[in-house]
């Protein structure tokens, strides 16, 4: 075993070790010797320290596009301890591979474990999208979307069902439309955010008036999942409520409305997120607004507005 994996094994093998991200690095791209060394060492560990050894990987990867651990991540899925599969899953999101898609599905139906069950849920809609999109396989498409139907019609756990259909928000299935209608329609909040959610995920204009009339909502939750649709439909016509729910009490919609306003773009939005980051003292919101307009200058070309000429030392970037 070569000396740097059999030094960082040993110490990940001590729970009193604190983990190091640039150590973590190594396990980029394992090969066959290299990932059988993990596997052993793996195997040995407790669920604690596997979750919190997943998540700094997680974000890892988010941060370093090189970085690749998703060997590690999949073996993660056959895991014993729930949490376990379930920060494995949420580790890929961004895996487009035909097994996986398969092996979602699969956890979707027949594991144990609501929370796996619901991240499973979740994770396959970005298989939904893509074969949309025809980026995969019409069968495995099927697939998925069968799974998704039988989950969001039966599965015991309603967070399981309410993930389920706002995975399927992508699919252009004739029996999708009426189940997100009868989740908006339902009077229960959490189902009506699914509903939200799903229609964002549709690119179906149908579903405008339905956003428009909840970004004001009196429920904090609802009010952000249509602030958040807005964006994603690109709805034109809510760019004034938009600007106006930057203001909002709770952090949730103000983010919201701060993407949402990325995603539409446009000279008035410019200058509303630049007020706003001319006037704000929380550097997570600053970023925030930073990546919002900058998104809105690769867009549209807003650069080209004085007041987007942002201090490039600024350490809240």
């Amino acid at each position: 075993m070569p000396t740097d994996l059999q030094h960082l094994l040993e110490t990940l093998s001590d729970p009193a070790q604190p983990v190091s991200d640039a150590s973590l690095e190594t396990l980029s791209d394992l090969d066959t010797a290299r990932r059988q060394a993990f596997q052993a060492a793996w195997a040995t560990w407790a669920p604690v320290r596997k979750i919190e050894v997943l998540e700094h990987l997680g974000r890892l990867a988010n941060e370093d596009v090189e970085l690749d651990f998703d060997r590690i991540d999949r073996l993660a899925l056959a895991d014993a301890d729930a949490g376990v599969r379930r920060q494995a899953i949420l580790n890929l999101w961004e895996c487009e591979d035909s097994g996986l898609g398969q092996r979602l599905a699969a956890l979707l139906v027949a594991d144990a474990s609501a929370d796996v069950r619901a991240a499973a849920a979740a994770a396959l809609g970005r298989f939904v999208y893509l074969g949309e999109v025809e980026e995969i396989d019409a069968q495995l498409l099927r697939q998925v979307e069968d799974r998704l139907l039988m989950a969001q019609r039966g599965d015991p756990e309603n967070a399981v069902r309410l993930r389920s259909l706002e995975s399927l928000g992508y699919s252009s299935r004739p029996e999708v439309p009426a189940l997100i209608e009868a989740a908006y329609n339902s009077g229960d909040e959490r189902q009506i955010q699914a509903g939200l959610k799903a229609m964002a995920h549709s690119a179906n204009p149908v579903w405008e008036e339905y956003v428009l009339k909840n970004l004001h909502h009196a429920a904090p939750g609802i009010r952000a999942e249509a602030t958040r649709a807005a964006g994603e439909l690109e709805i034109r016509e809510s760019a004034d409520d938009l600007i106006e729910l930057t203001e909002d009490a709770i952090d949730l919609v103000r983010q919201a409305a701060i993407w949402s306003l990325a995603q539409i773009g446009g000279e008035d939005a410019a200058q509303a997120l630049t007020r706003l980051l001319d006037h704000t003292d929380n550097e997570d919101e600053a970023a925030l607004l930073e990546d919002a307009l900058d998104y809105i200058a690769f867009v549209d070309g807003t650069r080209d507005i004085p007041l987007l000429d942002f201090d490039a030392e600024d350490p809240s970037r």
